[in-house]
């Protein structure tokens, strides 16, 4: 019996040992297929993420072509100017990014900041554009000699204008009114066709006609011998060959628009109806060389 039980016995521990072994086997082989399994799985991951990541990287707009632009708007990628334009089109995007729009902190990188300096330094720039070509507002009041010009012009027919302080014609005008006797006085500039420059009547009386004002200049006196000299060609041709014409306060384009005065009137008569800025600018020209554009009185 003992002989028996030993025998039975070490047959049970050779099934034992040949079970575990054949178990040990067989638990190797699942370790290999898990194994690979995990490797297939990790590169069907790979993969999909090479196609995500290639189409994330293809155009917006065609589904074709790689993108190389992103529109600053709305961050869409985009491979063309044709694709750039189709999504403009498509969503009435302006592919213009708006600067003074929110972002966080956390958000705000180099880029924005830089970014945001070159918008301060286009807001800085305009405003000392409009700054500088905004024009002069015009004086309200006017100082009261002046308003006593314009007043008594305007009783004798004439539409007087001034110009901005500090500018040469206000600087150099010379008119005044005589209130003790009625009297205006204007500065008449006279520009001669054939002579360089121009001859300066400081102060003539309204009520003095045309012809003897313009005699005056064209007589030889001790204070102006320099331009009687000047003048020679007009004293030669006397009064009946010379004409004098008042300059227009406006011109149509590049000619020159004059209107004709009458010799033989005051100049008071010759301005009534006409327009004078500061002060009234003549101009002498023989008869036979009238090329100009000129408005009878």
């Amino acid at each position: 019996e003992r002989a028996f039980t030993r025998t039975q016995m070490a047959g049970e521990e050779q099934e034992v040992d040949r079970v575990e072994g054949g178990g040990g086997t067989t638990s190797s082989g699942q370790d290999i297929e898990e194994k690979e399994s995990v490797q297939n799985v990790g590169s069907k991951e790979d993969e999909d993420e090479e196609e995500v990541g290639k189409t994330k990287n293809l155009c917006g707009e065609c589904k074709e072509a790689v993108a190389k632009y992103k529109c600053p708007v709305c961050s869409v990628r985009t491979c063309s100017l044709k694709c750039v334009n189709a999504h403009k089109a498509r969503t009435q995007c302006s592919g213009v990014r708006d600067k003074t729009a929110y972002l966080p902190m956390n958000k705000l990188g180099d880029r924005e900041m830089f970014s945001d300096i070159s918008f301060l330094d286009d807001v800085k720039r305009i405003r000392d554009v409009a700054r500088k070509s905004r024009p002069i507002p015009p004086r309200k009041d006017l100082p009261p000699f002046l308003k006593t010009l314009r007043f008594q012009a305007r009783k004798r027919g004439v539409r007087l204008l001034f110009v901005q302080p500090g500018m040469k014609r206000r600087k150099e005008n010379t008119s005044c009114y005589a209130r003790a006797k009625d009297q205006f006085f204007w500065r008449l500039e006279w520009h001669f066709d054939a002579v360089e420059g121009t001859i300066i009547s400081k102060r003539v009386h309204d009520g003095d006609v045309l012809s003897e004002v313009l005699l005056g200049l064209l007589t030889l006196r001790k204070d102006n011998a320099l331009e009687h000299h000047k003048l020679q060609k007009y004293v030669k041709c006397g009064l009946d060959q010379i004409t004098v014409h008042l300059m227009a306060h406006k011109h149509k384009g590049d000619q020159k628009e004059m209107h004709e005065l009458d010799m033989k009137k005051t100049l008071s008569a010759n301005l009534i109806g006409k327009t004078i800025v500061e002060f009234p600018v003549l101009s002498v020209i023989p008869k036979r060389s009238e090329a100009i554009t000129c408005k009878s009185l």
